[in-house]
């Protein structure tokens, strides 16, 4: 009997300590995103090693052999980032936007071309509702408008809602991606962006953001898409990582998966599922 009005104890101080001391998610984000560490030494090392290796650069671009090193190098970067003169005759150089993926069976986002199937522009647009808990959930609305073959520009606003002890708290970023499709070809595309971020509520801080991601087209109507995007407000990681099934219906896909971000020292893990169309 005692060690059953003991364990009866325990756990009502458990869940006590969980239902009244546990902190918001989102407070605990915005705090720490708000929170700002400075050290004047390491500005005045940082600024005395680039003045020295400004030197120590000039130096070497008088020097004919490293000009012709420094000039292959630079050449390598780009036909690793961008493209090489090997990828230029093939059929990858010139795919085209498909009008929607799937629209045949053998192709996603690009068509190796002909005359009929294939869009100069295209606007994605979807909306995702993810939810951690019955306490913690979001959204996340957006645009992604691909032109010149290659590019595309992703905007989106992301909503976070939460309950703690009865208050409600939120938590609102806008981001916007400039991307570079590198890898396009029927069954699969990849791509890298630069863009940047804005946390509003408390912080109010825009910050430069990276991203890259990519989907595979397994089989008709099923496909396969991972992303992450980053960036570091007052020295703490504002990240998310997307990993979703699609499941495609002419120009619609019905999307579910799994999102994680991090905002500051706070973790959020979702399930998430939403709706897409291309136009």
């Amino acid at each position: 009997m005692k060690k059953n009005v003991l364990f009866l104890t325990l756990l009502f101080a458990l869940f006590c300590f969980n239902g009244f001391s546990q902190e918001g998610k989102l407070k605990n984000a915005k705090e720490s995103l708000k929170s700002e560490n400075t050290s004047g030494n390491n500005g005045t090392k940082s600024a005395k090693k680039s003045n020295s290796s400004s030197v120590n650069t000039d130096d070497n671009f008088e020097n004919p052999f490293a000009r012709i090193l420094w000039g292959i190098a630079a050449y390598t970067v780009y036909g690793a980032v961008f493209e090489s003169p090997w990828e230029k005759k093939g059929r990858m150089h010139s795919a085209e936007i498909s009008n929607y993926p799937y629209k045949e069976r053998n192709y996603g986002n690009f068509i190796y071309t002909d005359s009929t199937n294939y869009n100069i522009a295209r606007f994605d647009v979807y909306n995702h509702f993810f939810v951690e808990s019955s306490n913690l959930y979001g959204n996340d609305i957006g645009v992604d408008f691909r032109f010149l073959k290659r590019f595309a520009v992703d905007v989106n606003y992301t909503t976070f809602l939460e309950k703690v002890n009865g208050d409600n708290d939120s938590f609102h970023m806008f981001s916007a991606l400039l991307k570079y499709h590198r890898i396009r070809i029927q069954r699969f595309d990849a791509w890298f962006g630069l863009g940047f971020r804005s946390v509003f509520n408390d912080v109010n801080e825009t910050r430069f953001l990276l991203g890259f991601g990519g989907e595979l087209f397994v089989a008709k109507p099923i496909s396969l898409t991972a992303s992450h995007k980053w960036s570091t407000i007052n020295e703490q990681s504002v990240r998310n990582t997307k990993l979703l099934l699609k499941y495609h219906i002419n120009n619609y896909r019905i999307i579910t998966g799994y999102e994680q971000y991090t905002l500051g020292v706070s973790k959020i893990s979702a399930f998430s599922f939403g709706v897409e169309a291309s136009f």
